[in-house]
C-alpha cells in the first residue's frame, strides 16, 4: 500500500491550486512557475505550505507567451521564481528586469544538470533541447531541484518539501516502466515519430524512437516551405505510420502534409501545456499516459490492419481451397449414388 499512498499524490493537489490559494497561511511564500507543466510539478512537492502562481496558462505557448499585468504584479510579489531554462521561455528578459534581485530565479532544466538532447532541425540545430520534462527520469531529477530550493526558502517545511519529491520520484520510477510497457507493441519499423515541433527527443531517447518535426523549436520561423518539403522528402524515404501535431500549435501543416502524402494523423500530442480540466492531460502524469497510448494507438493501426487483412486474405484462400474441394468431390458421390 505504501507506493498507491504515495502515488495518489498526482491526485490529491488539484491543479487549481496553482492559481494562488486565498487560504494559505499568511507565512506561506509566494512562488511563480513559468508554465503550466512546471506548474503541476512545483504544486506536487510544494503542496500547501506555498503560494502558486503559473504565468503561463493551460493551453498557451509558453514559448512565445507575451506577459500580462497580472504576471507582471505576481512577479513583483514573489519570493521565488521556477522556470525551465535552456531558452524555452523567450520572454525571461522581462522577468529578470522585473524581479531584479528581489528574489531567487531558478532555471529548473539546467539546474538538474540532467543531460542534454540536441535540437534535430531548424534555426537552433545542436543547441540544448529545453523539452528534458518529456522524460519522466528528467523529471525526477526537476523534483530534487523543486525540493531543495522551497526547503532553502522556507525551511519550516523542508520535510514536507522533501517527503513529497520523494514520493512523486516513485511515481515518476513507475511512470517510465508503465510508458515503455504501453509502447511495447510498436514494431522497431514504425518507431519514427513525426510532429510539428521537434519536441519529442527526450522521449524518444528514452523509448526508443527515431524523432523529427516540421520545425525545431516554436521560437523560430514556422512552416516554410523548405520546412515542409523537408519532411515530404522523410516521409517518402521513411515511411511513417502516422503524423502528430500538438495542442498549442495549429493542425493546418501536418494536414497539409498528411494530404500530400496519404498518412493518418493523430493528436493532439501534449507538449508545451497541460489540458483544461476536462481534457486528457489535466496533470503531468495524465499526461505522458495520454501521450504514449495516442502513439501507440496511431503507430500500431497500420500494423493491425494489415494483419487483419492478411487474416482475411488466409482465410478466403483456404475457403476457395474448401470449396474445389467439395466440387472434386461432387462427381465421385453422384457416381457412387447412380451405382
Amino acid at each position: 500500500m505504501r507506493f498507491t499512498r504515495r502515488a495518489c499524490i498526482w491526485l490529491t493537489l488539484p491543479l487549481a491550486a496553482m492559481v494562488g490559494s486565498v487560504t494559505a497561511a499568511a507565512a506561506n511564500p509566494k512562488v511563480v512557475a513559468s508554465f503550466s507543466i512546471l506548474g503541476d510539478l512545483v504544486n506536487k512537492v510544494g503542496g500547501n505550505d506555498i503560494e502558486l502562481v503559473v504565468l503561463t496558462p493551460v493551453g498557451a505557448e509558453v514559448h512565445e507567451w507575451e506577459l500580462t499585468p497580472n504576471n507582471f504584479i505576481a512577479l513583483e510579489d514573489a519570493d521565488l521564481v521556477f522556470y525551465n531554462g535552456y531558452q524555452l521561455e523567450q520572454w525571461m528578459r522581462q522577468v529578470y528586469a522585473t524581479v531584479g534581485n528581489r528574489a531567487p530565479l531558478v532555471p529548473v532544466a539546467e539546474a538538474t544538470e540532467y543531460p542534454t538532447q540536441p535540437i534535430v532541425t531548424g534555426e537552433y540545430t545542436g543547441e540544448p533541447d529545453p523539452h528534458l520534462w518529456m522524460d519522466p527520469r528528467a523529471v525526477a531529477a526537476y523534483m530534487k531541484v523543486i525540493a531543495d530550493q522551497l526547503s532553502e526558502l522556507h525551511p519550516e517545511a523542508a520535510d514536507n518539501f522533501q517527503a513529497r519529491a520523494a514520493a512523486a520520484t516513485e511515481t515518476l520510477a513507475r511512470l517510465h516502466e508503465e510508458i515503455g510497457e504501453i509502447l511495447a507493441p510498436i514494431s522497431e519499423e514504425q518507431r519514427l515519430l513525426i510532429t510539428t515541433e521537434a519536441a519529442f527527443a527526450y522521449f524518444a531517447e528514452a523509448y526508443g524512437f527515431r524523432h523529427d518535426g516540421v520545425w525545431g523549436s516554436n521560437a523560430e520561423t514556422e512552416g516554410s516551405p523548405q520546412q515542409v518539403m523537408r519532411i515530404v522528402d522523410l516521409i517518402e524515404q521513411a515511411q511513417p505510420g502516422a503524423l502528430f501535431w500538438e495542442s498549442t500549435l495549429s493542425d493546418r501543416y501536418i494536414r497539409s502534409i498528411a494530404a500530400d502524402t496519404e498518412l493518418p494523423i493523430a493528436g493532439p500530442l501534449y507538449v508545451d501545456s497541460l489540458s483544461e480540466p476536462d481534457g486528457d492531460a489535466t496533470n503531468y502524469v495524465a499526461m505522458m499516459r495520454h501521450n504514449a497510448k495516442l502513439i501507440r494507438t496511431a503507430l500500431t493501426l497500420g500494423e493491425e490492419e494489415e494483419s487483419n487483412a492478411e487474416a482475411d486474405a488466409a482465410e478466403s484462400e483456404a475457403s476457395a481451397e474448401g470449396e474445389d474441394a467439395e466440387e472434386n468431390e461432387a462427381p465421385e458421390q453422384d457416381e457412387a449414388e447412380e451405382a
